[in-house]
């Protein structure tokens, strides 16, 4: 433990799903922090996205048995929670929603709150939970997505987590949820490695619809500094302006960008200039009717147990034509959030890790 004259803010944390992408980053910024002790990491993979001075332990959020020892041994005064599998599961995983977004959620909430150890819970949480996009500087009190609407699992699972968290708030546990922007940075995985795959070899690249809609990101950098600034809101009340503790933020570099500027970024580090000059741009209306047909196809094919693949699905179309901007104001004045923004090159420099990466593991597969 860090010797200190005074006991840390943050004291030993605990970050469930920090091999993961947004989890990599914060507990690389939790290790930097002079106001943490120890840092823990509960992850099903502790075979990547590893920093020396964690302590990792092999586990899945819907492990309860597992999930209370640590928490007994361990005593964390906080608690991250950032464990979920990626939106693009296949349909024959989407149970895989269901226990780890809700079940395993309302497991760790009751774990966390039992414990007399625990003060703080966060929650990583999305701005797909809000309902009926697209949206335009979209506020914290715009309505989630209902917890009986199967359109999307990912986005209703979210929803319901995102509402546990809020309501488990008390005098035993302080709890907030952050509604993350679409996050990119280095070692992103999801939505790089499907931008990745449509300009792949000699691919013709394709824009769908004018290209001036807007997407709301946010660095995985900015995502970690606004999980320790509500950590310590919530341990401190007196660092935060107004409440903090039982609330939503939405989180993001607070500059939302073109969607297909942010394409167009990661298709010019994997072709190059000269070949990103030459983009077919498709009518917004050709990838509306190709995304109806299928999802009809398949209904009347399968009775709905297939669904389409990721760049054919109604949220891919939505992404790809439609503005979905949210407001950071509520988190600039209460958490006194100031993002730092350098896009272009934050996403360029993940697109060049990811080349090298899938680089590596080819050559791994060659010997």
């Amino acid at each position: 433990m860090n010797p200190r004259t005074k006991p840390a803010a943050l004291g030993t944390t605990l970050v469930v799903g920090g091999c993961g992408f947004v989890g990599y980053h914060l507990v690389q910024q939790l290790l930097l922090d002079e106001e943490c002790d120890d840092v823990y990491v509960l992850d099903r993979n502790v075979d990547r996205n590893l920093h020396d001075k964690a302590l990792y332990v092999r586990g899945d959020v819907t492990d309860s048995e597992t999930l209370r020892a640590l928490v007994a041994k361990i005593q964390p005064r906080t608690v991250f929670h950032a464990a979920s599998p990626i939106a693009s599961l296949p349909a024959r995983k989407y149970a895989e929603f269901v226990e780890t977004n809700v079940e395993g959620t309302r497991a760790l909430l009751a774990i966390a709150t039992d414990s007399s150890a625990v003060k703080a819970f966060i929650y990583t949480s999305t701005i797909d939970v809000y309902a009926n996009p697209p949206h335009t500087h979209v506020k914290e009190s715009h309505p989630l997505w209902p917890h009986s609407n199967t359109s999307n699992e990912y986005n209703r699972t979210k929803s319901i987590a995102d509402c546990l968290v809020r309501s488990a708030n008390g005098p035993r546990l302080r709890t907030v949820s952050l509604r993350l922007g679409h996050a990119y940075g280095e070692r992103q995985s999801q939505g790089l490695s499907e931008v990745l795959d449509m300009c792949s070899g000699n691919r013709m690249l394709i824009q769908i619809g004018r290209g001036d809609n807007l997407v709301e990101v946010v660095s995985a950098g900015n995502a970690a500094t606004a999980h320790i600034l509500a950590a310590k809101a919530l341990l401190d009340p007196d660092r935060a302006v107004g409440d903090v503790d039982g609330e939503a933020f939405n989180i993001s570099d607070g500059a939302a960008v073109p969607f297909w500027h942010h394409v167009r970024v990661i298709w010019t580090v994997a072709r190059g200039e000269d070949a990103i000059r030459d983009v077919t741009v498709l009518p917004a209306w050709i990838m509306m009717a190709a995304v109806l047909v299928v999802e009809w196809l398949l209904w009347i094919t399968t009775l709905d147990t297939v669904k389409p693949p990721t760049v054919l699905r109604r949220t891919s179309l939505e992404y790809c034509i439609y503005s979905h901007t949210y407001s950071i104001e509520k988190a600039r004045e209460r958490l006194r959030f100031r993002p730092f923004v350098d896009h272009d090159a934050v996403l360029a420099h993940a697109t060049r890790w990811m080349l090298d990466y899938q680089k590596s593991e080819d050559q791994l597969k060659k010997e």
